[in-house]
């Protein structure tokens, strides 16, 4: 779990991925993202996700005027403060339905999931502030955990 954290969704044309990319990740390269996540959901938009320690929000806001003046089209959500809960397990890649069985946990509990994502061995899910150690419970009561 990590707490303190500000999410920040971007979403913009797929043409604008280049100049995007340039200034996050060499502009930005002081800043350490606790989470990015890129999903394409067209030929022509894509969303990023990307969650940060929330002393870097002001860096962020910095950062995407200077998209905006250098003609970077984009839209812009910051939900801050927000948590993120993850967990990994060795076999995930062998078994399906391990995020959807989190993700619809969590849906039909009615808890609010901010953004979601699942690679390989791992699940991500940002939720709003003090909300982790309720989604925490409810996952461990679903799955089985060791406990060393």
């Amino acid at each position: 779990m990590e707490r303190e954290l500000s999410l920040f969704r971007i979403s913009t044309d797929t043409r604008e991925l280049a100049g995007l990319g340039s200034v996050l990740f060499n502009d930005a390269s002081a800043m350490r993202f606790s989470w990015v996540l890129v999903q394409a959901f067209s030929d022509r938009l894509l969303k990023i996700c990307l969650l940060l320690r929330r002393e870097w929000a002001p860096s962020m806001q910095i950062l995407v005027r200077q998209l905006r003046e250098n003609n970077i089209d984009l839209d812009l959500q910051t939900t801050s403060p927000v948590e993120l809960v993850y967990f990994h397990g060795p076999h995930f890649g062998d078994r399906y339905g391990i995020a959807d069985t989190a993700l619809g946990t969590l849906r039909r509990k009615g808890l609010p999931i901010l953004a979601a994502g699942c690679t390989g061995a791992s699940v991500y899910i940002a939720v709003p502030e003090q909300r982790s150690a309720e989604i925490k419970q409810i996952l461990s009561d679903v799955f089985d955990t060791p406990h060393g």
